[in-house]
């Protein structure tokens, strides 16, 4: 099952990484290109890793994101912050 409101793959099936890219579009066009990640935790022993990401648009922290690499966790926290700001 889903684990709160991480996903892999969005709805439509987009790749991972392609958040990452709507997400700095989005901000672009309301003039926005603050956009800086950050890895907020890292668990699990070097062959099984966990990362937790955060996405901050200006300095304030827009989404999360989990994954077993630094970019599926920021892809993740794109698609976070993608879906709160198209609610």
């Amino acid at each position: 099952g889903r684990q709160g409101r991480t996903l892999r793959l969005d709805e439509q099936g987009r790749l991972p990484g392609d958040e990452k890219t709507r997400l700095q579009e989005w901000c672009q066009a309301n003039g926005t290109v603050d956009i800086k990640y950050v890895i907020v935790a890292e668990d699990g022993p070097d062959h099984d890793k966990h990362f937790t990401s955060a996405v901050l648009i200006e300095g304030i922290e827009a989404g999360r994101g989990e994954g077993r690499t630094k970019k599926e966790a920021e892809t993740a926290a794109a698609h976070a912050a993608l879906h709160r700001m198209e609610e």
